[in-house]
């Protein structure tokens, strides 16, 4: 038996979920990485009428644990490289659906695990998460990403003492040096997910797309550069999207009311 991967829509909210077999974590196999990436190219096709996407497990136990056992005993030299290019296609993919992307982990996220987190625009993390960069354990390095998000989360030097020592963060400390973006009492969890979502929601859709897609270049490029990207992207917004009638909204809820008859 194997990781199944479940994706429900409620309420313009993609629910991506990872069901483990019983007692068993999360893990990633060439299977579950086909399904994952099916799963990419469906909300990809329907993000237009989607808010947001949360990513989640099943279990309370772990978010994921990386790599199927089963998987790692057949890598070798002369395989790896095609295992760590389509695992780096699929992070990738789900790093840039056109839409905010939510991992939500409870418990352990661990290795792929973790990168598949990263691969995601926010994590919120109960207080019993624990996650951590374990691949050097077994003598391997970060296979797809984990290396590069990383640093990009927390910065360079906090990333080597991680990856290095392979030690697992607890949710507060993760939080406090950026692992993680949100992390509290698997009670408050849930409340603040329905927040997050609820707050974009109200917001264009048109608009959230773009802006992720300006953060996402901001990573690579300039400022100056920036001016291109936002002037496009305001021109879109403002052909394609619904900036028009949200101005006029805007604008007309400030209209002083008309005077009183004479």
């Amino acid at each position: 038996m194997r990781t199944e991967v479940e994706l429900q829509y409620r309420e313009g909210i993609a629910h991506l979920t990872l069901r483990p077999p019983a007692g068993k974590p999360p893990t990633l196999d060439h299977e579950v990485i086909a399904r994952l990436d099916a799963v990419c190219a469906e909300l990809e096709g329907r993000a237009d009428a989607l808010v947001a996407v949360v990513l989640r497990s099943g279990s309370p136990r772990h978010f994921c644990a990386g790599a199927n056992l089963e998987v790692m005993r057949t890598i070798t030299a002369a395989n790896v490289a095609d295992w760590v290019h389509r695992g780096h296609r699929l992070m990738n993919r789900l790093e840039a659906l056109p839409l905010p992307v939510v991992a939500v982990v409870e418990g352990y996220a661990l290795g792929g695990g973790l990168e598949l987190a990263m691969a995601c625009d926010l994590i919120f993390a109960s207080d019993a998460a624990r996650l951590g960069q374990t691949e050097v354990k077994l003598g391997l390095v970060t296979g797809w990403g984990g290396c590069h998000r990383l640093a990009r989360r927390v910065g360079l030097a906090r990333a080597k003492e991680l990856a290095f020592s392979a030690r697992l963060v607890e949710a507060d400390e993760a939080a406090r040096i950026g692992l993680v973006d949100w992390a509290g009492p698997a009670a408050e969890l849930e409340v603040h997910v329905r927040e997050f979502t609820t707050a974009v929601a109200a917001n264009s859709r048109a608009a959230v797309r773009e802006t992720k897609a300006i953060l996402a270049a901001c990573a690579e490029g300039s400022l100056a550069e920036s001016a291109g990207t936002e002037a496009a992207a305001s021109e879109r917004c403002l052909r394609d999207g619904d900036a028009p009638a949200r101005l006029a909204q805007f604008f007309a809820a400030r209209r002083p009311p008309p005077p009183p008859p004479a």
